[in-house]
């Protein structure tokens, strides 16, 4: 059985560990805005943010064609992004279009412990030059553009995943627990 997954939610809540983790366990490819972001940054100059959002914009179109290709042959797929209501419409109607059915795992949690994840991996951890150009310094900055898209319209179910105060192996649990009881 084919089986579309999209992970989505907040800045910092561990989308990409939880969707390579899945990709495992379910044995389903999964593909990730970031890791498209930084093979497109390594061509692509993105020092600006404008520019920097164009390399997003097009990493996102690159994951609506995977999405394309995959519900076109009946496949599985897991998708990872901060995806944004136009997106998930455009999710919805191609999934819809290909008889598919579509789960949407939404990530969120205490807007102080993300942002406190998000500066640890801002200033700490190895990350790509790419992902450095957001401008998200204060938390109230951080505030602002977390909470600007958990108001957006629900397009798709959201089948929320609250990760304050847990760890990887907790949130995978979640998700997979969660994964069972909706089939």
């Amino acid at each position: 059985m084919s089986r579309i997954i999209i992970i989505a939610g907040d800045l910092a809540s561990g989308k990409s560990t939880l969707a390579k983790k899945l990709s495992a366990h379910l044995k389903v490819p999964y593909f990730s805005k970031e890791n498209i972001k930084e093979i497109l940054g390594e061509e692509i100059d993105f020092a600006k943010i404008k520019e920097n959002k164009k390399l997003s914009n097009s990493a996102i179109d690159l994951l609506l064609h995977i999405l394309d290709r995959v519900t076109a042959v009946n496949g599985s797929v897991i998708l990872e992004a901060n995806f944004h209501k136009d997106e998930l419409e455009k999710i919805k109607c191609e999934c819809e279009l290909n008889h598919e059915a579509v789960v949407l795992l939404y990530l969120t949690g205490d807007v102080d412990v993300l942002f406190e994840r998000f500066m640890y991996r801002t200033y700490y951890e190895n990350r790509h030059p790419v992902h450095l150009t957001h401008p998200l310094v204060t938390i109230e900055e951080f505030e602002k553009y977390i909470l600007k898209w958990r108001d957006e319209p629900e397009v798709l179910p959201r089948h929320i995943i609250n990760v304050t105060n847990c760890d990887r192996d907790v949130i995978f649990a979640k998700a997979v627990e969660m994964l069972k009881s909706i089939k």
